[in-house]
């Protein structure tokens, strides 16, 4: 479980640095508490029963209690994010006057970006809230529950969907969130069906018709679609070649990357690189 809030404590916040290869060493839901975390650096893969969904700096990630997720790195870069916990007894003055929906409605949407006027507020009202949580004052707790309150209306306001998030309607069952979490880790190496089959303690075709119709792609579709997301992230992040991204993200062979990634992209690795550099 994730660590709760410390007693007699209905608000935290802090200021988060990690190494872009830290991951979360398994699935954790919180039992007694609201999270927002705004992504200041780095790129992160969420992973939980019903949707996959990789947030960047500038995203808020919002989890509900009781949803169960597990992180790794969608980059090589240090990621650092603001972290806020709030029990729901923190905005009670708040959601008796607008129904316990007002947090449903903005706790539901997991993973949130904005347009940059936007994303500006947001940040400013992080940076904030943990200002104001590290002074003493006879005023704090009041001060952060309007800024608090602020803040969500912001999110459910101005906030945009995230139309990559793989949605799925049925929940995995953990088995193959465990066989998820470990090709989100390792989809670099070569990876064989064997291999993570075993992690999720399936015979091979089992697990292989078992990951069908749970994910509704077969294992190497979605080993695909891992590396191609990292395709994307290094593409615009870094100056690496074709060769040397194609290798680092699991492709044995550069020419099939550029092909594969022309197939599901629409244009060649090098035309989208210059293409959305240019976008503003």
């Amino acid at each position: 479980m994730a660590l709760p809030l410390p007693e007699g404590t209905l608000f935290q916040i802090t200021r988060k640095k990690r190494s872009g290869s830290y991951s979360m060493p398994s699935l954790e839901a919180a039992l007694d508490h609201y999270s927002l975390s705004y992504l200041i650096q780095g790129d992160r893969t969420i992973i939980t029963p019903t949707m996959t969904y990789t947030i960047h700096a500038g995203y808020v990630n919002a989890m509900a209690p009781y949803i169960y997720h597990q992180t790794v790195p969608a980059s090589d870069l240090d990621y650092e994010s603001i972290f806020i916990k709030f029990s729901p007894q923190f905005m009670k003055p708040y959601t008796d006057q607008l129904g316990s929906q007002f947090l449903d409605q903005i706790f539901s949407r997991f993973s949130m970006h904005f347009a940059e006027a936007s994303r500006q507020k947001v940040y400013s009202l992080f940076c904030d809230l943990l200002e104001v949580s590290q002074k003493e004052s006879a005023y704090r707790e009041i001060t952060l529950q309007s800024l608090l309150f602020r803040l969500l209306i912001l999110l459910l306001e101005e906030s945009r969907p995230d139309e990559k998030a793989n949605l799925r309607k049925t929940p995995l069952s953990p088995p193959i969130l465990e066989a998820i979490f470990y090709m989100e880790k390792n989809y670099a190496q070569n990876l064989h069906i064997e291999t993570v089959a075993e992690v999720s303690g399936y015979a091979v075709s089992y697990f292989s018709r078992l990951f069908q119709e749970q994910m509704g792609h077969s294992f190497s579709e979605y080993l695909c679609s891992i590396r191609l997301r990292h395709v994307e992230s290094l593409l615009l992040s870094t100056d690496k070649s074709i060769t040397d991204i194609a290798l680092e993200t699991g492709f044995q062979y550069p020419g099939n990357m550029t092909s594969t990634f022309r197939q599901k992209v629409g244009m060649t690795p090098r035309e989208y690189r210059k293409t959305r550099r240019k976008l503003p």
